[in-house]
């Protein structure tokens, strides 16, 4: 699956799956119990449904997809005295038992993908009940067998039909439904990856639908790389093959309108009339050595994104204040790092006076991933201890991870897509917990190339390499 650009742990986790499920269906074939679901998992335009492409290609298999948020009805899924349901349907569509069907946005069944101004919006009871027949009917061996459309009103076995799921946000889904799929997280691809997947993917894909030779319109990989870098911040791909439709579009019209018919190369220098100026310059250009300002990588249902803490003081009595951005008042589920800052001035460097005739408020990214704001405690940490010391932190340095009222480093959650917006935003040096140094087995290679990983086991190594 190189072509794909996914890590060799995605690849071994998919390989896994549908080895054993193979193992299941010949070893035993009328056996009962649970057939776990593969389900892909990541935010827009990592691959997903891609991959389920490349397997069916490679098992040789039709492919029918069915997207689950937009079905109007539970009807819709296991039919109804008028008409079968989508299964069966897509069953009867492709005339045969053995096929892979892809069932997108598992966990927006019904349209319940939440808006991002209502971010705790859960779908209804209906169509959680939908949800859970369904996962039933698919991972139970002999519901498989005797799968029941109200159209056909007769069993049908489906043991051959491999299902695959996608989902954009793993917590929407519960956790009893988790334990019925083999869950594969992408978290996103680097930019040397989106460079060639537009190059070889989305610019000839455009082309072959505007059925333009693929020799006509050349855009240069400086501006592809530049559409990446500078225009995009995303995980995935979509925000840049739009991008590329427009220069496309753009290329394309302006050779009408001179009335020639010579290849068009589209240069860096083209990109500004086209797309206008960049919008993304990294936040590691925008961020300023100051006292006080770190960088903090939380996970949204977007993928990982890269902020920044600040800290700021101001003449009081000793009051701290830690907000985020989106208003939510965190003081209380990050008392532990003042507390930490004041069981340790004098090894901090930290004037007691700071923290007695002053108030601090600091500012945190707000997060989407449940419990995501301890992975923010060491940095949150930083930022007070450099505004205190009067000490900027490197503006090409994060760190990751949570921490115990003595300085012990916490496990984080969501490193990998934290890593890969970090290497987005101009990250060069991350810290983070020795508990998860495995998770930097599953990061693509470059990225051991451009960051350097500094596995830490208290919050001191921490402060010492950001002020370094």
């Amino acid at each position: 699956m190189d072509e794909l650009f996914v890590t060799d742990e995605v690849a071994d986790l998919i390989c896994d799956h549908l080895v054993v499920r193979e193992h299941q269906l010949t070893s035993a074939p009328d056996a009962s119990g649970p057939r776990a679901l593969l389900c892909l998992v990541g935010p827009p335009g990592v691959g997903k449904s891609h991959i389920a492409q490349e397997i069916a290609e490679q098992l040789d298999l039709p492919l029918a997809t069915i997207r689950l948020d937009r079905l109007r009805s539970p009807d819709e899924l296991f039919g109804n005295e008028q008409a079968p349901g989508e299964i069966m349907g897509a069953v009867e569509r492709l005339g045969q038992s053995e096929i892979v069907l892809l069932l997108e946005e598992i966990d927006a069944i019904g349209g319940g993908w939440p808006a991002a101004s209502t971010p705790g919006k859960a779908i209804s009871d209906r169509w959680a009940a939908a949800r859970a027949a369904l996962l039933a009917a698919l991972t139970d061996a002999a519901a498989r067998r005797t799968f029941h459309d109200r159209f056909f009103d007769v069993p049908f076995d489906l043991s051959r039909v491999l299902v695959i799921t996608t989902a954009r946000w793993l917590p929407d889904i519960p956790p009893l439904e988790r334990g019925r799929l083999d869950v594969v997280e992408l978290a996103g691809y680097v930019d040397d990856d989106k460079v060639a997947i537009a190059r070889d993917s989305l610019a000839p894909a455009m082309l072959r639908e505007y059925n333009v030779a693929a020799d006509d319109v050349e855009i240069e990989d400086d501006a592809l790389s530049a559409l990446v870098r500078s225009y995009t911040a995303e995980p995935g791909v979509d925000e840049l093959d739009g991008l590329i439709r427009k220069v496309v579009r753009r290329a394309l019209t302006r050779r009408a309108l001179r009335g020639e018919t010579d290849p068009v190369l589209v240069a860096i220098e083209d990109l500004g009339a086209t797309v206008g100026r960049p919008t993304r310059l990294g936040l590691h250009r925008r961020r300023r050595e100051v006292p006080g300002m770190t960088a903090g990588a939380v996970v949204r249902r977007s993928g990982g994104v890269l902020g920044q803490i600040e800290a700021v003081q101001m003449p009081g009595a000793g009051r701290i204040r830690i907000l985020d951005t989106a208003g939510a008042d965190l003081t209380g589920r990050y008392a532990i790092v003042p507390s930490y800052v004041r069981s340790r001035l004098s090894d901090l460097g930290v004037s007691a006076r700071s923290l007695e005739e002053f108030d601090t408020d600091l500012l945190v990214p707000a997060s989407d991933l449940p419990g995501d704001e301890g992975s923010l405690a060491i940095a949150a940490a930083i930022a007070m201890v450099s505004l205190m010391r009067d000490r900027a932190a490197d503006r090409e340095f994060l760190a990751i991870g949570g921490m115990t009222a003595h300085g012990h480093v916490r496990r984080a959650q969501g490193v990998q897509a934290k890593i890969l917006a970090a290497h987005r935003g101009g990250i060069r040096r991350i810290v983070l917990p020795r508990q998860n140094e495995h998770d930097l087995d599953s990061i693509p290679s470059q990225l051991h190339d451009a960051i350097t990983f500094i596995p830490i086991d208290d919050v001191g190594q921490g402060i010492n390499v950001a002020l370094r």
